[in-house]
């Protein structure tokens, strides 16, 4: 017994230890998202998706596919959001525009073929301050991938008056840690307190997802 645990673990290990970090991170967060979108049609929650910072669209991509597979996004609609030309600030070792820029014109044209998805291309500071964003009233399914504090402390302020009861908050580098000490989950508990609010729903690789549920309403 003894000698089989031993190469079991040797197994697992050397296989953990051999996958590529992206593939086990996507992994982890595609099963979130299509666990939020089956709870979302369980409670019957209404209200758009909408990301904050979609790179190259794939997590987008997931979660429209997710919602088709069960038949729930007939009336919703996807919004991407991304400068496509990296961060406003830069003040992380790993968060540079270098390692974050991305092409508009090939996002565009992947989700070309669906009609419910819409890109937005520019800074969080000048897109949500206008149309047609400033105009969405109800947020079911939100996914903040920006990584910086300084993006995601506009995100949460744009989302508190817009987040449906039930409705979820998916947050990618939760506890990733600038120059400035400073970090996403600190400025997500500046404006959402946590058990009266929001309740933790899961985790993945570095990051977490909330489930809003205003008691008070």
């Amino acid at each position: 017994m003894e000698f089989l645990l031993l190469v079991k673990t040797k197994i697992l290990s050397f296989i953990i230890r051999n996958i590529n970090g992206d593939v086990s991170d996507n992994t982890s967060k595609f099963y979130q998202i299509n666990k939020i979108w089956r709870n979302i049609k369980l409670d019957q929650i209404s209200g758009d998706y909408i990301e904050f910072g979609i790179y190259k669209g794939k997590s987008l991509y997931h979660s429209v596919k997710s919602a088709k597979r069960i038949r729930i996004n007939e009336d919703r609609i996807f919004w991407g959001l991304d400068s496509f030309e990296g961060f406003p600030v830069e003040n992380h070792n790993f968060y540079k525009n270098e390692n974050f820029t991305s092409s508009y014109e090939k996002v565009l044209n992947q989700f070309s073929k669906f009609t419910e998805v819409k890109i937005i291309k520019g800074f969080f500071s000048e897109e949500l301050q206008k149309e047609p964003l400033s105009e969405i009233k109800k947020v079911s399914f939100a996914f903040v991938d920006c990584d910086i504090y300084e993006s995601a402390s506009e995100v949460f302020e744009f989302l508190k008056p817009r987040m449906q009861n039930g409705g979820f908050i998916m947050i990618d580098d939760f506890t990733s840690l600038d120059q400035n000490k400073n970090t996403i989950s600190k400025t997500f508990f500046e404006n959402y307190k946590i058990n009266e609010e929001v309740f933790t729903f899961g985790h993945y690789s570095n990051g977490i997802v909330f489930r809003y549920l205003n008691l008070h309403e």
